[in-house]
């Protein structure tokens, strides 16, 4: 299902988040397309974390996503006298669609900390699950404890409550198929000698791994099942890499791997093939973001939210205009979530300006939010453009109110 402007509405509707990271507090709304814009090491890439954190401790278990954090002390907030929170607080607001069952709204809550009593291991502090405003059950809330003494925990509830629950059940469905993908040219690159496909399996495929893993069996899948997607990305990659005539996934079944081929047009405009090993790193790697947008299991329905690490890495800035082309027609499918640096991205008329959460820490931690009122004028009486208010630096986050708190 699409809105009125042909975009898929959103999953995650709106994030609230209390020390996480650099984090101290923010409450931002998302929508089909967000673009977290802001210099190096302001915290762009910690807000997303903030959501996969979600997405991991629901595939384990909270302690075993702080695990591959570095532990809790990496992740709990720092005040500027260098002191840790106790607690982190990450809230969700998301919208899932109508399936087998009429859509509805619904808000997770999960928050992890130290041990009220001591004890080193970190432990599930709070969870809650609202359906349409309603609480619902298997919720761990300790002051509803009262005079009884309180079993801290690691393991969370969610998962067992949608056994039973058809809405629970839906909703830990779409927060565990989430994707961020940090992609790496060597994995790009590699061979692919997972075992392929086997015969019955889904029309879709694999999904791309979150560093670029299967990009050639991906590809495959695009050519040979949804041909019109393959020729669009292709049409993206012949805009945006020099000569480039597109770039395709060849497996070979007796030896059960796939590997990626180039295309390009030479002397005479003959289209010639490009071995693996000679492409680009910018090749590859466009070949990996326009890939994770537009997979085989983003077109079906079954990958609600796309986030991608700096998109632009390693393309020619005068290419990087046509990208944003990508990224919305992308967020017609599904949700996408993408940070930046470059003024260069936001070079094309599709730019919104509603597109964009700024992401800025001036000493005091990451502060996050739509551009303030002082930039939205400057782009309103055409003093300066989107890229040129990046550019110069005088792009900044509107100070927004609440925290992740009970909401409004």
């Amino acid at each position: 299902m699409t809105s009125a402007d042909g975009h898929a509405p959103p999953f995650l509707t709106r994030v609230q988040v209390e020390n996480y990271r650099s984090i101290a507090s923010c409450d931002v709304r998302l929508g089909p397309l967000t673009v977290l814009a802001g210099p190096n090491a302001a915290g762009k890439s910690n807000f997303l974390d903030v959501i996969r954190f979600v997405r991991d401790a629901l595939n384990s278990s909270p302690g075993q996503a702080l695990e591959s954090r570095g532990g809790l002390q990496e992740v709990l907030h720092r005040d500027a006298s260098g002191q840790h929170a106790d607690r982190f607080r990450i809230r969700l607001e998301a919208r899932v669609p109508e399936t087998k069952r009429p859509a509805f709204d619904a808000v997770y809550v999960l928050e992890v900390g130290v041990h009220p009593e001591g004890d080193p291991r970190p432990v599930l502090r709070r969870e809650e699950f609202l359906i349409n405003g309603l609480s619902q059950g298997h919720q761990f809330i300790p002051e509803m404890a009262q005079d009884s003494q309180i079993a801290w925990r690691d393991d969370i509830l969610l998962p067992k409550y949608a056994r039973e629950n058809a809405e629970a059940w839906a909703l830990h469905a779409r927060l565990r198929a989430m994707r961020f993908y940090e992609l790496l040219t060597p994995v790009l690159r590699a061979v692919d000698d997972t075992p392929g496909s086997m015969p019955g399996a889904s029309t879709t495929g694999r999904p791309l791994g979150e560093q670029g893993e299967h990009l050639a069996r991906v590809l495959a899948v695009l050519a040979e099942r949804y041909l019109w997607i393959k020729e669009t990305f292709d049409g993206y990659l012949a805009t945006m890499i020099d000569n480039a005539a597109g770039l395709d996934g060849v497996e070979v079944p007796e030896a059960d791997l796939a590997y990626v081929v180039g295309r390009f047009v030479g002397e005479g405009g003959r289209v010639a093939k490009v071995d693996r090993r000679s492409l680009s790193e910018g090749t590859l790697r466009l070949a990996g973001v326009l890939t994770a947008l537009f997979q085989p299991n983003v077109l079906v329905g079954e990958l609600p939210l796309i986030g991608i690490e700096e998109p632009e890495i390693s393309l020619h800035p005068p290419m990087l205009g046509a990208l944003y082309d990508a990224l919305v027609a992308a967020s017609r499918n599904t949700q996408v979530m993408v940070t930046t640096q470059s003024a260069d991205l936001l070079d094309n008329a599709a730019a919104d300006p509603a597109h964009l959460l700024v992401v800025r820490d001036d000493g005091s931690g990451t502060q996050i939010g739509p551009i303030d009122e002082a930039g939205r004028q400057l782009l309103a009486d055409g003093v300066l453009s989107l890229p040129e208010l990046l550019r110069s630096g005088e792009m900044r986050p509107a100070r927004t109110t609440g925290g992740a708190g009970e909401g409004e």
